[in-house]
């Protein structure tokens, strides 16, 4: 008679081991232990309710976006009339005021100025968040330095100079990454350091899956505590107190390259300025970058 054997153990067997007994702990099971059902369901619920709660904070932004930009649009007339008819005060009225009231017409110019400023950025974030892209291929050189012919007079009255190495060729909408080059030269420009002639270099670098373009500068830097946080709408360094600007430059620029699927950062500079790089996906691989050229 053969005797029956019995291969592996059941989960209520009792195992000796060390002179001592231990009883087995059951296998987990497909659906899990005694209350992971509930644990689960918790969690399920949880991600639903902050993906209704994301949902709602992107319909409230782009509300809160499209009541901001049609403020500013109805602003821009009053605005105008106030700067039209100061104008016309200073050229009718202005040698008869004594030197106090010229002053008082000066604030006001410079005021008004700098508002229709403020509704320009304010209508360029709404158009950078909401408009239609239209991409193309893109010669990188090109696009920069048709973007430096156009800041030509600023890098001239700062005695900028501007190195353009050899850029890629990219399918996005033009006229917004033009807006990114624009604003990121600009930005180098308004915090070049006192000490030194601004030096600004536009390069690219192949990645795996993009094309990471790089704003390089030797100006004043970005403190790491604000790296972040520039890039959001209104916000500026702690130390630009003093320079020209909104803090709309910077969010408008994420703004483009997020909705070109990319992303933006800035760190410090090998020159000690600030480094401001955004990647492109790559959908034109294989075909050859622009051509290369620099302007002093």
């Amino acid at each position: 008679m053969i005797e029956h054997q019995t291969y592996g153990r059941r989960a209520t067997d009792i195992i000796e081991f060390g002179g001592r007994a231990w009883r087995p702990m059951p296998a987990p099971s497909l659906t899990g232990g005694v209350g992971d059902s509930d644990l689960l369901g918790r969690h399920l619920a949880r991600v639903d309710q902050l993906q209704r709660l994301v949902a709602r904070l992107e319909r409230d932004n782009r509300e809160l976006a499209a009541f901001a930009a049609d403020v500013a649009h109805d602003l821009r007339a009053p605005l105008q009339a106030v700067a039209g008819f100061t104008e016309l005060l200073a050229r009718r009225e202005g040698a008869k005021l004594d030197e106090t009231s010229q002053a008082f017409l000066a604030h006001v110019f410079t005021a008004t100025g700098a508002m229709r400023e403020l509704l320009e950025a304010v209508l360029d974030h709404r158009r950078s968040t909401f408009g239609t892209l239209t991409p193309s291929l893109v010669y990188g050189n090109e696009l920069v330095n048709a973007v430096l012919r156009r800041l030509q007079g600023d890098l001239d009255a700062a005695g900028a100079c501007v190195d353009v190495g050899g850029l890629p060729t990219v399918f996005c909408d033009r006229i917004q990454l033009g807006r990114v080059f624009q604003n990121l030269l600009s930005n180098a420009l308004a915090h070049a350091h006192p000490d030194r002639r601004p030096e600004i270099t536009v390069d690219a670098r192949r990645l795996p899956a993009n094309w990471e373009f790089a704003v390089s500068d030797n100006g004043v830097g970005v403190r790491p505590e604000d790296r972040n946080r520039i890039f959001e709408l209104f916000q500026r360094g702690n130390d630009d107190g003093a320079r020209p600007g909104h803090g709309m430059g910077l969010a408008i620029c994420r703004t483009i390259v997020e909705r070109h699927g990319g992303r933006i950062a800035v760190e410090r500079a090998v020159s000690g300025g600030a480094r401001f790089s955004f990647t492109i996906p790559d959908h034109n691989s294989g075909r050859p970058a622009g051509r290369s050229g620099a302007q002093s």
